[in-house]
């Protein structure tokens, strides 16, 4: 007598990808796909778990757990007594207000999350790391500088510092700034945790809500959501390989009356464009003339892989009266130390610092201590030269087999540096219905929907490498090249797959 099969838990994870994936990740993962692609419409009602059920023979437990996390990544809503209906990201606002022209939807946070999630899915190849891997930074060398600083005794770090940061490491900043072309005094410098606190202090000093900000398009989620957090309106500033238009910036400064401009302007994320030193030049002169100034986030400007390295806009004669500088380290030195500094435009410093210390008072001592380390007596050019001959080798590898397995469905750009690659595809191709099937074949990436705070997103993915084995990369573009041929053209329903 045959032995009735038995829904056992498995053992590994990996399971929760492709089509052997568990029953209920495979509706999960079919609806969220139908939803992302706009197959289902926002507010449409998802059969009951019991008609589901019947109609693919299946537990209904089965399609209870996929419905819950369907909930859980916001896919869906369940209403007591009604059923579950369909809350696409992006929808419009409960009161039933319709936007104006210019009202822009904000949502990179939620989108980036769910993406991020099914991305560190055990045996998923996984384009999404944009800075370097802990073997190819320089974290050896930075943990020898903290056993160093530890050494030191507990009194010299274990207590309070200002919030401008520690005067050893601001001062060990000054020829890493000079590198740049940058020339300041330590004591208009203050450390923060992070370039992101850098740019969330700025937004917090100038924007008020309904403020407008010119922002790149696409633009990084985190400047995205310092706008947001504000309550400021983005105006959107289109980016592209030939970086901007500057008659588009003035009509903007003469439309919108912004308060501030948001631009990162060298090996962009998501796109990796650089601005040319013409357009830089004329934006430093269209904030002088106009009284706006700028953020410049400017997270890895070292790791140039070709071309002449081009100065950041706060080193272009008269930066210093208009740019607000941010960076932080790990993107380039040691990934995961949250440490970074702003330099704020001349005599604007201390409204900076009363910010700074209402949100963490300040940024860890014994980490400052060991990065102003790091900086006096490492050899960091040199691990910058090592770093870019690394990940240039990397880049140009990934994208020849990327342009051979992909040439067919958009265009891959090739930046001078940075490490991300970005595809842009077709219009008629969503690369969020892109993304939620790559996701099932083990492939996953970011997708223009994380970087937009536009309705009209364009369609387009970001394939960062930093992080990616590079024995992985022919597997992950020969995934990604047949989940676009079936969303091109659908060799198979998924909805009848499910088994």
């Amino acid at each position: 007598m045959a032995r009735k099969r038995q829904n056992r838990p498995r053992a590994n994870a990996a399971a929760e990808t492709g089509d052997n994936a568990p029953i209920y990740a495979r509706i999960r993962d079919e609806f969220a796909a139908k939803i992302a692609a706009g197959k289902l419409k926002d507010g449409a009602r998802l059969p009951t778990v019991r008609q589901l059920a019947k109609e693919r023979s299946i537990n209904p437990m089965t399609v209870a757990r996929a419905y819950r996390e369907l909930a859980e990544r916001g896919f869906i809503i369940a209403r007591a007594g009604s059923g579950s209906f369909v809350s696409r990201p992006g929808r419009a606002p409960a009161n039933g207000r319709a936007p104006a022209a210019d009202d822009l939807t904000l949502d990179p946070g939620g989108i980036s999350s769910r993406l991020f999630e099914l991305a560190r899915a055990p045996g998923v190849i996984a384009f999404t790391g944009n800075y370097p891997s802990v073997e190819m930074s320089d974290a050896a060398a930075f943990a020898q500088c903290l056993q160093d600083s530890l050494s030191r005794g507990a009194a010299e770090y274990f207590r309070y510092d200002p919030p401008a940061g520690r005067e050893e490491l601001r001062e060990a900043l000054l020829p890493f700034l000079a590198q740049h072309g940058i020339t300041t005094r330590a004591d208009n410098l203050m450390v923060t945790s992070g370039g992101q606190q850098g740019m969330d202090i700025v937004a917090r000093h100038l924007l008020a809500r309904g403020d407008r900000v010119i922002l790149e398009q696409p633009a990084y989620f985190g400047a995205i959501n310092v706008v947001r957090a504000a309550g400021a309106v983005p105006i959107p500033l289109r980016f592209g390989a030939n970086g901007f238009d500057l008659d588009e910036v003035a009509e903007a400064i003469r439309k919108h009356s912004p308060r501030l401009i948001i631009i990162n302007p060298t090996f962009q994320n998501p796109t990796g464009h650089s601005v040319p030193l013409n357009q830089r030049r004329g934006l430093v002169a269209l904030a002088h003339e106009s009284g706006v100034p700028i953020l410049e986030d400017d997270p890895g400007p070292e790791l140039r892989f070709r071309g002449v390295a081009l100065p950041p806009l706060r080193a272009l004669p008269g930066g210093d009266e208009v740019v607000y500088y941010t960076r932080g380290f790990g993107k380039t030195f040691i990934p995961g130390v949250r440490l970074g500094f702003l330099l704020p435009p001349r005599g604007d410093l201390n409204a900076c610092l009363e910010i700074k210390a209402t949100t963490d008072l300040q940024s860890p001592a014994l980490l400052q201590g060991a990065l102003a380390d790091y900086l006096r007596r490492t050899d960091w050019l040199g691990y910058l030269r090592r770093l870019c001959a690394g990940y240039g080798a990397r880049q140009e590898k990934l994208y020849a087999i990327l342009t051979g397995a992909l040439s067919s469905y958009g265009h891959l750009s090739l930046p001078d540096g940075g490490l991300n690659l970005w595809l842009e595809l077709p219009g008629e191709i969503n690369a969020r219905e892109v993304y939620f099937n790559a996701v099932r074949r083990g492939v996953a990436f970011a997708v223009a929907d994380s970087f937009s705070f536009r309705p009209e997103r364009p369609s387009a993915l970001r394939i960062a490498f930093g992080l990616t084995d590079p024995k992985d990369y022919e597997e992950g573009a020969s995934r990604l090249a047949h989940v676009l041929r079936n969303v091109v053209s659908p060799e198979r329903s998924l909805s009848s797959a499910v088994v």
